[in-house]
């Protein structure tokens, strides 16, 4: 994965404390609401290696819930994205494991969620400087550089699009 400007090191604006541990998964989360069409939901929420160290301390859980919930990276709402979640009717479980069986680097976070009846498994990894990467979508390896400037609606569109995962989020 190589970096496409000096903003990619340099980080996006957002709600911190880091750019691996917050912005980068508040795009993972956000790009599984665009993928369902809005916040699911039920989430399952598998944290990995060092996210399962540091997850709130860092604040990787209020991150990832405030991605699910439709925010952005710079969206002041993610501190209270714990809160929000009963507003919003999201339920969630966070697992936390050492090693990811998917894909191998410490930040890495794989999210199971449920919205009216449509289900998804995605993978992401936060690679810093607010980049992230989904890895996988229901068991399928791909290779989705997410961006925190990138429009994420657009992106998820193209899978949602794709016969197989229309077939999957469909309950199929």
């Amino acid at each position: 994965m190589e970096y496409q400007s000096c903003f990619d090191i340099i980080g996006p604006i957002m709600v911190g404390p880091s750019s691996s541990h917050t912005a980068g998964v508040v795009s993972i989360g956000k790009f599984v609401y665009e993928l369902l069409g809005g916040s699911p939901q039920r989430a399952d929420i598998t944290f990995y290696d060092s996210f399962s160290e540091t997850y709130q301390g860092h604040g990787t859980d209020k991150a990832l819930l405030g991605g699910l919930l439709g925010m952005n990276t710079d969206d002041t709402r993610i501190r209270y994205a714990v809160e929000l979640t009963k507003r919003y009717g999201l339920h969630y479980e966070f697992k936390f494991e050492d090693r990811c069986p998917y894909y191998d680097h410490p930040n890495t976070t794989v999210i199971r969620a449920r919205r009216a009846g449509h289900f998804v498994k995605v993978g992401g990894v936060s690679l810093g400087g607010g980049l992230s990467k989904i890895f996988m979508i229901d068991d399928e390896i791909v290779d989705i550089r997410l961006s925190t400037s990138d429009d994420f609606s657009e992106i998820a569109a193209k899978f949602r699009s794709n016969p197989f995962h229309e077939a999957i989020l469909e309950g199929v």
